[in-house]
């Protein structure tokens, strides 16, 4: 079967959506590799409006920690829907959910729901602003923070190139700006940092500390994992220069509630001032949380204060984002699942090491609990500038022959969920080894 006929309905419907929306995307966040609508979900499957199923490490781009339609959300879901969707206050399940999230995440005493992992990200700045009373924040170069505009800070360069790398040298740490749109003076107030570099973040907050109000921190940037003991170090380091420290989780908007009950602070040792969640708190739904100590949070959410911080959101703890989310993360703690989730992560890893090192190709293999990642490289990726290194051309090919043999995966992080099965990751693996397999003899007939 060709691949036209086997996407004919998703290609269809995508000449038509390309007449609505711009590049025919619902937002810039879709990467998928063939332009698939889909029909239908359930567990760790997901199906085509052709009838081709995948197992999917997508996973609504990181929400569905137990898969597509748990019984058990969905359950709640609809109970809740017979309720009352959105009363624009006050609901039983928001403040159920609300002492679930203070127990879970042992720094959050006081905290406030917003819509979205963006929005979330967005008011954690403000605050520390508010607190601190400082303009300037300090983020590290290739982390996602949402698309606001101070998210928008060096996430991803543009064409990134050598010529680029030499015209922003570390340790150069004025941001370029991600997206047209920004105006250029609001890097102004932003410092710029490469992960991992302990020291060249304290050469910064030495020189400019006086001025900065907060360090935004994903715990896991990206796929990169923090080395020798990097968050700790920071953490004394907001300390010692009296900063208010940000460990924002999507940013534990993505390891909250998927490395541990407390996320990455839990996992990894390290308590934050200001925590943002989304995610899996929304269970598929949208949905944030910003959150921290009781003596920052009362102070900039009271009206009479000075350091008052404005906030609203008519979607804020939204009755079925909360009900869907309270369920999940109940589910995760009562089932104890995360040794399970540890466990499906390190499987896929290694499987993935395992047919790698048969290629003899210079290679490497990320992940943190239950994710993963691999690109071809001949040296560890420490932080973003490491990554552009990567021979993503070649791992690109071997993705989207992935998606041809029914697995949905990217060339950037991949979620697994607590319902991939022992057989789902074996096929994975499979897969994996044939695409890659394939890739290298069309790349030898090639040469």
């Amino acid at each position: 079967m060709s691949n036209q006929s086997k996407y004919a309905l998703s290609e269809k419907n995508m000449a038509i959506a390309k007449e609505i929306f711009p590049e025919g995307k619902l937002s810039s966040a879709d990467m998928k590799k063939v332009p698939l609508f889909y029909a239908k979900a359930k567990g760790s499957k997901v199906y085509d409006i052709d009838g081709n199923e995948y197992i999917d490490y997508f996973l609504g781009n990181g929400p569905l920690i137990l898969g597509h339609c748990h019984d058990e959300v969905v359950s709640a879901i609809k109970e809740q829907a017979e309720k009352g969707i959105n009363f624009g206050g006050h609901s039983e399940i928001s403040l159920k959910f609300a002492q679930k999230i203070c127990d879970s995440v042992k720094s959050i005493e006081r905290m406030r729901y917003t819509s979205t992992g963006t929005e979330a990200t967005y008011y954690a700045i403000r605050i520390a602003r508010a607190y601190t009373k400082r303009d300037y924040i300090l983020r590290f170069e290739g982390a996602y923070h949402g698309h606001h505009n101070l998210a928008l800070m060096s996430s991803k360069m543009k064409h990134a190139s050598i010529d680029l790398l030499k015209k922003y040298p570390i340790p150069d740490t004025r941001p370029y700006v991600d997206s047209a749109g920004i105006p250029n003076d609001e890097a102004d107030k932003v410092f710029i940092a490469p992960f991992n570099n302990i020291e060249r973040l304290e050469e910064i907050l030495e020189k400019h500390g006086d001025k900065i109000a907060c360090v935004m921190v994903e715990p896991v940037q990206r796929y990169i994992e923090p080395k020798d003991d990097f968050l700790k170090k920071v953490r004394e380091l907001t300390k010692k220069y009296g900063i208010l420290m940000i460990l924002m989780f999507f940013d534990e908007i993505v390891t909250g509630f998927r490395l541990a009950p407390g996320g990455a602070q839990q996992y990894y040792g390290v308590d934050a001032d200001i925590t943002a969640l989304g995610k899996i708190t929304g269970g598929g739904f949208p949905h944030g949380v910003i959150g921290g100590p009781k003596e920052i949070m009362d102070k900039v959410f009271d009206p009479t204060s000075d350091q008052y911080v404005f906030h609203a959101g008519t979607f804020s703890g939204n009755a079925i984002a909360c009900a869907a989310g309270y369920t999940q993360v109940s589910v995760l703690e009562r089932d104890d699942l995360y040794e399970r989730l540890h466990y499906l992560g390190k499987k896929i890893r290694e499987g993935i090491r395992e047919v790698l090192n048969k290629t003899g190709l210079p290679y490497r293999v990320y992940g943190v609990g239950p994710m993963w990642h691999f690109s071809f490289i001949d040296k560890d990726i420490i932080d973003y500038r490491s990554s552009l290194f990567a021979n993503k051309s070649l791992a690109d090919k071997i993705v989207t022959k992935m998606y041809d043999k029914g697995v949905l995966c990217s060339l950037g992080r991949n979620y697994i969920s607590a319902v991939h099965s022992d057989e789902d990751i074996d096929k994975t693996i499979e897969i994996f080894e044939e695409s890659v397999k394939e890739t290298l003899r069309e790349e030898k007939k090639n040469v």
